[in-house]
C-alpha cells in the first residue's frame, strides 16, 4: 500500500474518486488473476484503466502484445516514466470512445480483454460489450460486488435485470476471485469481484437487435407491471408476439429466462413483417 501512495505521491497525483480510481496492491493477486484468465502466448490483450500497471506487467509477461488504455493523463506520463515492457504500448483514450474492435483488428485475434472497471463505466461497458458480434476470445474485469450479482443473476431473483440478460444470451460468465476493501489503495467501500466472460459456443440468432432490446428494456423499466402493460405503448406488436410464444401476457418480464426474451423478441419482429 505504501508503495502504491509514495509512487502516486512522487509524480504530484492522487486517486480520482470521479474516476472511481482504487488500485491493486498486491502483486501476488495481480499475477494469480492473470493466471486465472488462462492467457497464452498466442493472445494479445487489450486492459482497460490500467493505472500504475499492476496487472500490466504480468498480463505483458504472457503474451505477444498488449495494448492498455488509460483516460488519466497522469497515469500515462507515469506508465510511460517507469518503463514499459517492449511488447505493451499505453494509449491515452477514453474506453467508452475508443475503437476497440479496430485494436482486435491492428493486434490480430485472438485477443482477451481485461480491466479494473470503475463502478461509473462498468455498466455502459458491458452493455456494449455483450452483443452479438464480440471480437474477444475471452473478457475479464474487476467490478463492485452488486455489480457482479447483477450480472450474474437468474430469473426471477431480485438481481436479475436488462445486464443478466444480456450476459446470459451471449456469454458464459463466472466468478473467478472474491476481493475486499482491503486488497486496494485508496480503500473503497464495497468489496470487489473478478469476472471471466466467454463467448457463447452457439450464435444466438437474433432477428432484429433493436427490437430485443426494446422488449428486454421496457420489461423492467417497471418491473411489477406484467409483461402486457409493461411493452403495451413501447413495443410495437408485443400482443401479437406474445401469443404466437405462448407465454402469459400476465407474467412479469422478471420471470422470461434469456430464450424466452429472445423467441419473444423473434416473434414481435416477425409479426411485424406479416
Amino acid at each position: 500500500m505504501t508503495r502504491i501512495r509514495d509512487a502516486l505521491a512522487q509524480r504530484g497525483l492522487a486517486p480520482s474518486k470521479s474516476r472511481g480510481q482504487n488500485f491493486l496492491h498486491s502483486s501476488a493477486t495481480a499475477k494469480r488473476i492473470v493466471e486465472l484468465t488462462e492467457l497464452c502466448s498466442d493472445d494479445a490483450a487489450i486492459e482497460i484503466g490500467p493505472g500504475l500497471g499492476q496487472l500490466t506487467r504480468p498480463i505483458a509477461e504472457v503474451v505477444r502484445r498488449l495494448i492498455a488504455i488509460e483516460v488519466d493523463r497522469g497515469m500515462v506520463a507515469a506508465l510511460r516514466d517507469d518503463g514499459l515492457p517492449a511488447n505493451t504500448e499505453i494509449r491515452h483514450e477514453d474506453a467508452l470512445k475508443a475503437d476497440l474492435g479496430g485494436m482486435v483488428r491492428e493486434l490480430g485475434s485472438p485477443v482477451v480483454l481485461l480491466g479494473n472497471l470503475p463502478y461509473n463505466i462498468s455498466g455502459r461497458l458491458l452493455g456494449a460489450l455483450l452483443g452479438p458480434r464480440n471480437p474477444f476470445r475471452r473478457w475479464g474485469f474487476m467490478v463492485q460486488a452488486e455489480v457482479a450479482d447483477r450480472l450474474l443473476a437468474e430469473p426471477g431473483t431480485r438481481n436479475y435485470g436488462t445486464l443478466s440478460v444480456w450476459t446470459r444470451l451471449f456469454s458464459r460468465a463466472h466468478r473467478v476471485m472474491e476481493l475486499g476493501p482491503d486488497d486496494f489503495v485508496p480503500r473503497p467501500n464495497v468489496r470487489s469481484t473478478f469476472l471471466l466472460f466467454d463467448p457463447t459456443e452457439e450464435p444466438v440468432e437474433i432477428e432484429s437487435l433493436p427490437v430485443l432490446r426494446a422488449v428486454v428494456r421496457a420489461a423492467f423499466q417497471q418491473r411489477r407491471k406484467t409483461l402486457r402493460r409493461a411493452l403495451k405503448g413501447k413495443v410495437e406488436g408485443s400482443d401479437a408476439g406474445l401469443e404466437r410464444v405462448e407465454i402469459d401476457p400476465q407474467r412479469r418480464g422478471e420471470t422470461l429466462s434469456e430464450h424466452e426474451f429472445l423467441a419473444l423478441a423473434n416473434a414481435i419482429h416477425r409479426a411485424g413483417n406479416d
